[in-house]
């Protein structure tokens, strides 16, 4: 009866990855298995699928998932053997069991979901999520203190016990306990004091928590309370079997794949990592004093050493990160530069060509094949010679490199002369308009930039030198408000302001929507312009109207715009 006593039962229902531990890794899996118990074969269990983790054993019922699938824990195996097959006889895989049987009822319930139990540790408040291993969940993950070693009362648990296995009177009568004191119950009893500083440490901690100092190992005794009765026999005790051991039959191969990975999990003993394993908790108070430093991260020092561990593993990571994107920027200005090689020596190609073949009777007016293939993929991949973004290690002068960026900007803003026709230009961010936003500028450069990004102080520093190489020429200007912009001459605030006397002289008073839909311009950098010309004296508002009145919504007007008539008005001196 080992598959009763060594396994749980698990749905099956559910994919296998849902079952796994957050610790746990699914190394293989092989269909058409069946499975023996001892030496007979489980009528439950004739066809499935065996899956092996680093913890456990599933078995996946074909057809019945949800009632005949079990799981069963690595760390039971004590030996396995392997049977290659012989005729009709297939393949084996023999696992031996030994160790403590799983517990049936709410005991075996209980231990099977007991990893995927959220705990709060008593020593520093921390809150272990849930879904790890039985073993990785006996410890505290942030100050190394095993869970099975905070204090329980131990004849509460067999109170506890006997409350559920004896009639209520049979208790009352047979188990009357004294009632417990405050200061028994806690852990104060079994706290350990340290030689040095004589600070009261938690009993599972192996140095104290004030001056690193290692404390003294105690014993301790486990005292249960007396049963009233005999403990009943487990019924699998009357089984004679001297091995427990279960079979794996493999009837479509792939056993000796999975038998290799299955004794590589074994030896690895993934499932004592993380835990202390399958010892009790009076092995733990047996440690030697002086592996306590090595072997556990306990205690304030070992919060602290997790935490700089969590550090400089968060450092590394953004270091690796910040390396590869260098690597990328190098790889990327050498496709760059490889571009640019095959565009420069396409070029020449193409004008020995056209000079060689001028005369012939018949001119050659296109390329090869191949140099046609180059061109479009560089320019597929946005890599042509025109479209190369100037860096500072192409420039030995950093004033040179500011007048490339100029130059550039200026082909992003105006575009670039359309072929032979050099008096016509194609695209640019400002071929429609005459006032466009900084912001709106260095991103649109940068996007054409493609990975060879600009900062905005350098952005900053490239504007003074762009009235040079624009044509008109585009110049800065900034407003009270905070709001940048570049423009063109049309747009600067003289010639603005005699637009807008000239437009408020000719059709009386407008308010700021008509001037700027006359302008074609949005209400906020209008409302901007006009400000700087009535700073200037160049309008008046008629803000008289604009008031509510009446009470009622929707009664206001508009502010209205007025043309200074006073602006180079000559007094002659009559009334």
């Amino acid at each position: 009866m080992a598959l009763r006593r060594y396994t749980r039962s698990v749905d099956g229902s559910i994919p296998v990855q849902a079952l796994l531990y957050n610790d746990e890794e699914l190394l293989a899996s092989q269909d058409g298995v069946g499975v023996y118990d001892g030496s007979q074969k489980s009528p439950e269990h004739q066809n499935g699928t065996v899956y092996v983790t680093n913890h456990r054993v599933f078995f996946i019922h074909a057809h019945q998932a949800a009632s005949s699938s079990f799981a069963m824990d690595l760390s039971l195996i004590s030996q396995t053997e392997y049977y290659a097959g012989l005729f009709k006889s297939s393949a084996k895989v023999t696992c031996h069991l030994s160790g403590n049987s799983v517990a049936s009822g709410s005991i075996r319930q209980e231990g099977a979901h007991a990893g995927f139990d959220s705990w709060e540790c008593e020593v520093c408040a921390y809150r272990n999520p849930p879904g790890l291993s039985p073993a990785a969940a006996r410890i505290c993950g942030l100050c190394g203190v095993p869970r099975t070693a905070v204090p329980v009362s131990s004849t509460l648990v067999s109170s506890q016990h006997l409350s559920t296995s004896l009639p209520t009177s049979t208790l009352s009568s047979s188990t009357s306990l004294p009632p417990r004191s405050p200061a028994s119950s806690g852990s104060r009893q079994n706290s350990i004091a340290c030689p040095a500083c004589t600070f009261l440490n938690h009993p599972s901690l192996r140095t104290c928590e004030m001056c690193s100092t290692n404390l003294p190992r105690i014993e301790r005794e486990f005292k249960s309370a007396p049963s009233s009765r005999p403990i009943t026999p487990d019924p699998d005790d009357d089984d004679e079997t001297p091995t427990k051991m279960v079979k794996f039959s493999f009837r479509k191969g792939g056993d000796k794949p999975f038998y290799a990975i299955l004794k590589r999990s074994l030896k690895s003993k993934a499932w004592e990592d993380n835990g202390v394993g399958s010892a009790s908790t009076g092995a733990l108070n047996r440690i030697d004093p002086d592996d306590r430093n090595t072997t556990g991260m306990s205690g304030i020092s070992g919060i602290l050493r997790t935490v700089e561990t969590s550090t400089q593993g968060r450092e590394t990571h953004m270091k690796d990160a910040l390396q590869d994107l260098e690597a990328l920027m190098v790889k990327a200005k050498d496709m760059v530069r490889l571009a640019a090689e095959l565009n420069e020596k396409l070029t020449a190609a193409s004008a020995s060509t056209t000079s060689s073949s001028g005369y012939s009777a018949i001119p050659s007016t296109s390329e090869p094949e191949e140099a046609t293939f180059i061109r479009s993929s560089l320019s597929q991949l946005g890599l042509q010679m025109s479209n190369t973004p100037v860096t500072l290690d192409m420039m030995k002068d950093e004033r040179k490199w500011f007048e490339e960026l100029a130059r550039e900007l200026a082909r992003v803003l105006q575009g670039s002369p359309n072929g032979s026709r050099g008096d016509t230009t194609t695209g640019g961010m400002m071929k429609d308009r005459g006032i466009i936003a900084l912001d709106e500028v260095w991103g649109g450069w940068n996007r054409a930039r493609g990975v060879a990004l600009i900062p905005p102080s350098t952005f900053l520093q490239v504007i003074p030198h762009l009235p040079a190489h624009t044509a008109p020429a585009i110049r800065h200007r900034a407003f009270p408000s905070g709001l940048n912009v570049l423009h063109t001459p049309p747009y600067t605030q003289a010639a603005f302001a005699a637009r807008l006397s000239s437009f408020l002289v000719m059709g009386g008073p407008r308010t700021t929507m008509e001037i700027s839909n006359e302008e074609g311009l949005t209400v906020g950098l209008v409302s901007e312009m006009i400000d700087a010309v009535e700073g200037d004296g160049g309008v008046c508002r008629d803000d008289g109207s604009t008031a509510m009145s009446g009470g009622g919504s929707g009664t206001g007007v508009e502010l209205r715009w007025w043309a200074n008539l006073f602006v180079g008005y000559v007094w002659d001196g009559q009334e």
